[in-house]
């Protein structure tokens, strides 16, 4: 139990470091004032850090349950996001290169054939007069 609480405590000062907040609950609770003649009392700021400890630990565990689902949510969108690439690519019609024609080619064949038409009409024209 001691070592899985040292762990997490090292994982908090980490994301903590990162975050840019100087605190930790460690450092809190190992925080010791100087006593002074007509001081606070001792026991009372050691209650009241104890509550910042525990709001510090609360913080904690939500900030990386934040991350947590923030991290799945991404994962989530990577995954939704190759699915989408897949399915497109999956909708785009094939092209069969070996197959394929070149349309400028067809285009050409139509208007040779056009042509052909044309002169074969005036050629049965002439042979009618």
């Amino acid at each position: 139990m001691q070592d899985e609480y040292t762990r997490k405590l090292e994982d908090q000062k980490s994301l903590f470091r990162q975050l840019g907040v100087k605190l930790d609950a460690l450092s809190i609770h190992e925080k010791d004032f100087d006593a002074k003649m007509r001081g606070y009392d001792k026991e009372e700021v050691d209650r009241f850090l104890d509550d910042i400890i525990v709001d510090y630990e609360r913080f904690y565990d939500i900030i990386t349950d934040l991350l947590d689902k923030y991290k799945e949510i991404q994962r989530r969108q990577a995954y939704w996001e190759e699915e989408k690439k897949t399915l497109a690519a999956a909708r785009k019609p094939q092209v069969d290169t070996e197959h394929a024609v070149d349309r400028r080619l067809v285009e050409e064949g139509i208007r040779q054939m056009e042509r052909s038409l044309e002169q074969f009409k005036l050629h049965l024209r002439n042979e009618q007069r």
